[in-house]
């Protein structure tokens, strides 16, 4: 051994290690389980958006039709509401109906609050429907009337909540 060498010491400062760099990837399961939700989410409302435009797209189409033509006739505002119903409820029971028992039938899928004020404005329509001055009349409160029906019953409301509307104005 020589003897100007020093013995090893354990404490003696050795040089700084620095650890490698910490990076964000691989990226934690949870932020992936977020973003798929988040994604999912979007996705969701954007099927939504679509049926629900699919769905009040008949509905905008007659009141399109309804507020171009000012000087549309009552023959032509009935076969309006009718093509609209025919859309959204059952061709076969619609396809029969005329006169009182459509205006019944129309009447019936309006909200309770709604269905007196129809009612007058449309009675005179239906009762005289069948008469020569009926076809080329303009009659406004009809009119009226059916802008009220298609703002008011359309799209339909689901089964359920037709039960549950039903059970409560009766």
């Amino acid at each position: 051994m020589q003897a100007n060498a020093l013995p090893a010491n354990p404490l003696a400062l050795q040089d700084i290690h620095v650890p490698e760099l910490i990076t964000n990837y691989p990226i934690a399961y949870g932020w992936w389980i977020l973003a798929a939700l988040i994604l999912l989410a979007f996705v969701l409302i954007i099927v939504k958006f679509k049926k629900t435009a699919k769905r009040n797209q008949v509905k905008k189409q007659a009141l399109t039709q309804l507020k171009n033509n000012i000087d549309i006739s009552n023959s032509e505002l009935i076969s309006l509401l009718k093509w609209a119903a025919m859309h959204y409820f059952s061709r076969v029971e619609l396809a029969k109906l005329y006169g009182e028992s459509l205006q019944h039938f129309l009447v019936k899928q309006l909200p309770g609050k709604h269905q007196i004020k129809f009612t007058e404005l449309s009675d005179d329509a239906f009762k005289s429907q069948y008469q020569a001055s009926f076809h080329s009349e303009v009659d406004t409160s009809f009119q009226q009337a059916t802008l009220l029906w298609l703002n008011q019953a359309l799209p339909p409301k689901t089964l359920k909540q037709a039960k549950q509307s039903e059970g409560v104005s009766t």
